[in-house]
Order: structure tokens, then sequence, then C-alpha cells
């Protein structure tokens, strides 16, 4: 395959589509505060205490249709989505600082 056909530069050097949250301003915070254990350390533990996060998604991700596939592509009985949810949000948080 050729590169240097016209126009071809041009596709490889363009910047990809941005996501519509990437043009918005976050505050950045001080960091992962220092009470707050690793992820990881709580999902292991035996018990656990939780709350309820109520969310609604995009219907368009269809997201409970690929829960429910990768859960059977992977002969799983159970999906914690919970866990799931908790290290997503957890490590979208520690990346802002929060």
């Amino acid at each position: 395959m050729r590169t240097d056909a016209p126009g071809a530069r041009q596709e490889q050097d363009a910047p990809s589509q941005a996501a519509p949250s990437e043009g918005t301003p976050w505050a950045q915070g001080s960091g992962r505060p220092k009470d707050i254990p690793d992820t990881a350390v709580v999902l292991n533990q035996r018990i656990i205490a939780r709350e309820s996060l109520d969310s609604s998604v995009p219907a368009a991700l269809k997201l409970k249709r690929r829960i429910k596939r990768f859960a059977l592509d992977n002969e799983l009985d159970h999906l914690p989505i919970g866990d799931i949810v908790s290290v997503a949000l957890d490590e979208w948080l520690t990346t802002r600082g929060f």
C-alpha cells in the first residue's frame, strides 16, 4: 500500500476526533485523599459495606447487552457490576485528582 499518495499523509497527521468531554475544562483535584484505600484492597475483603449509586447510561452504548455477552463468553454465572463500576469510577476520579 502506498502512503505517498495525495491526501494520505493528511489523513495520517489529522488529529483523531476528540471525545465530547475532552473539551470540558475539568477542575483538577489536589490528589487522591489519603484516607481512601486502594480499590483492589476494598474489593478483596470478605464483607464490604456498600452504598447505592443510581445512574442511567446512554442506550446507544448497549452496555447491558455487552455485559451479558461478556458474561456468557467468559462462562460467568455472576458478573459483579457494582465492582466493575467501582473500579471504573475510582480510576476516573483518581486520574482527575479526587
